[in-house]
């Protein structure tokens, strides 16, 4: 049975409440109940047991008796994480970007963990092949890999090498004999030539090893309950080098890991602090808002040649990211991380390639700027984000109004029908609005676009490129808008200025928000067992003002990250 949450008294004119309830069910499945598609950014499946209960509309119970940290996936490294890794092992590598081939995030948030194809194996095989060869070619970077005297036994000189890189690569320590022996018959194959090709060709296998590629996580015989155990201290270093940084444990965590640091809730908080002051932490809650605000799909994202000559240019494109990384610096530090910042701030920033946007002109660095004539909100006027919710050569009320459902308020929409019809042709005669017109009347469209398009609308004074804008097709904009079947911010507005006071007011927004980050941190959606990780994390959210910043601590105190269920419960719920 799907459930709805509306306010009736948003419900005007013929259309009955039942009818509406009816029409808004079929289209968003679970808006405010249990059944139905997966909340979330439109990924179209998770990693480790799928989706809990739908949206903000019903909180996660917790039950404070029953510790469960839910599915523990084996998660792939991204790209970004991949060759992060690479570098901290061995240095930069010439070549290696190339060699593994483009990214293909199946989710910017890695909600999705797709098997890796036959082509993808390639990449990483080539990509394998590239750093060995790299190694072995040059003495300094063997010495430092794999160190062996004059006179010293070549293959315990490898043995070393295998139980030294390969706690490192692997994120454990090697101790099995058999499995150390395994290894070594890569090296001993590549020996009979030389040393140095011994040690490439054992490379090359460690660095196409699944435990290289993946997280791995065995967790430890400690149980916490039935239900979950304690992971081990490497592994619990792994989920801290790689949520808040990305890449593998560094010297510092290595004696977090010898001195027991890593074996209580505090001792694990602790670490947060110092390394968020690391330059690789320093980008965390940037990779956050850039994921989260979809601006990582800025560089695919084309636009018409001849109505936005300037997007052709790699400066201007750049400038956008840019601006928008500036914009999230000083919410994060200048304006205290306020969540509240991040949909209302009149503050812009602009540079030589942007000015124009702002009646200004700039220079190679970004400077910021006050607009207090309500054409700047926070992240709702980003040019970037408006860029990316936009199509080639219009505005988008429905690209828009879908990104305030899914990413703002956490309720997932379907996909379109596979019969829609084909959109009106841009014409400068009409406005955008007047283009889906259809939309109101058309009973295949209505009950989803009743959704989308009010929101969107109030987002019509941005062109395709995020422009502030008068007239469209020659008329006057209208920025009226309207929400409804929400929880707490249903209405009327006018302008994305409006929009954003209702969205910094909204408690629904601040448990997406919540929601949005133990999927970032967590490569999980949240499910029915999440609801204590989940209110822990939301209560520290609170406690601390709204305050961005304080979402990294939050998560690391949560069961979900602290501990994975036994190995043997995983092995009961696979088909």
């Amino acid at each position: 049975m799907t459930t709805l949450s509306i306010d009736k008294s948003t419900v005007h004119g013929s259309v009955g409440v039942l009818a509406l309830a009816f029409a808004l069910s079929a289209c968003i499945g679970n808006l405010g109940g249990v059944d139905g598609a997966p909340p979330g950014d439109g990924a179209s499946g998770t990693s480790g047991g799928g989706p809990g209960p739908g949206s903000p509309g019903e909180a996660l119970a917790c039950d404070a008796n029953v510790v469960d940290p839910g599915p523990s996936p084996m998660r792939l490294l991204s790209r970004e994480q991949y060759l992060n890794t690479v570098r901290d092992l061995v240095g930069d590598v010439a070549g290696l970007e190339a060699a593994l081939g483009p990214a293909n995030e199946a989710s910017a948030f890695g909600l999705v963990q797709p098997d890796v194809t036959q082509v993808e194996l390639e990449h990483f095989q080539a990509a394998a092949d590239v750093i060995a060869a790299a190694i072995a070619a040059d003495p300094a970077r063997l010495g430092d890999i794999a160190p062996c005297e004059a006179g010293a036994e070549p293959r315990a000189c490898a043995r070393q090498m295998v139980v030294r890189f390969g706690a490192r690569a692997y994120r454990a320590p090697i101790t099995d004999a058999a499995d150390i022996d395994r290894h070594l018959g890569l090296f001993g194959v590549g020996a009979e030539t030389s040393y140095a090709h011994g040690i490439e060709m054992l490379l090359r296998g460690m660095l196409q090893s699944p435990r290289f590629l993946y997280r791995v996580e065995i967790g430890t015989p400690e149980k916490v309950s039935e239900r979950a155990v304690k992971l081990s201290p490497h592994e619990v270093a792994a989920r801290l080098s790689y949520t808040l940084w990305g890449t593998v444990p560094d010297a510092r965590l290595n004696e977090a890991i010898e001195d027991g640091s890593l074996t209580t809730r505090e001792g694990v908080a602790a670490q947060v602090g110092w390394m968020l002051e690391d330059e690789r932490g320093k980008e965390l809650l940037h990779r956050f808002l850039g994921s989260w605000t979809h601006l990582n799909g800025l560089v695919g994202v084309v636009k018409d040649e001849g109505a936005f000559p300037e997007w052709q240019s790699r400066s201007f494109r750049e400038s956008l990211r840019g601006q928008a990384d500036a914009f999230f610096d000083h919410v994060l530090h200048e304006q205290g991380g306020a969540l509240r910042a991040l949909f209302t701030s009149t503050t812009v920033f602009y540079n030589k390639d942007l000015g124009g946007y702002y009646g200004v002109a700039g220079g190679d660095a970004f400077q910021a700027l006050e607009r207090t004539d309500g054409t700047a909100s926070g992240i709702l006027t980003l040019p970037a984000l408006l860029a990316v919710q936009a199509k080639p050569a219009e505005s988008s009320p429905i690209y828009r109004g879908r990104f305030v459902r899914e990413a703002l308020l956490c309720q997932q929409l379907p996909a379109p029908p596979a019969n829609i019809p084909k959109p009106p042709e841009v014409d400068a005669s009409s406005s955008t609005r007047e283009r889906l017109a259809q939309h109101e009347v058309d009973p295949s469209c209505s009950g989803c676009h009743q959704l989308l398009d009010p929101i969107g609308f109030g987002f019509e004074h941005y062109d395709a490129l995020g422009r502030y804008r008068e007239l469209d097709g020659g008329k006057p904009v209208d920025a009226s808008g309207k929400v409804v079947a929400t929880r707490d911010m249903n209405g009327d507005f006018v302008g994305v200025a409006e929009l954003g006071e209702m969205l910094a007011g909204s408690a629904e927004v601040e448990e997406c928000v919540a929601r949005q980050w133990f999927r970032f941190a967590i490569a999980r959606f949240e499910q029915e067992m999440d609801g204590c990780s989940m209110e822990r994390l939301l209560e520290t959210f609170r406690a601390a003002g709204q305050d961005l910043n304080a979402l990294p601590r939050a998560v690391v105190e949560t069961d979900a990250f602290l501990y994975r269920r036994p190995i043997d419960e995983h092995a009961k719920e696979m088909p």
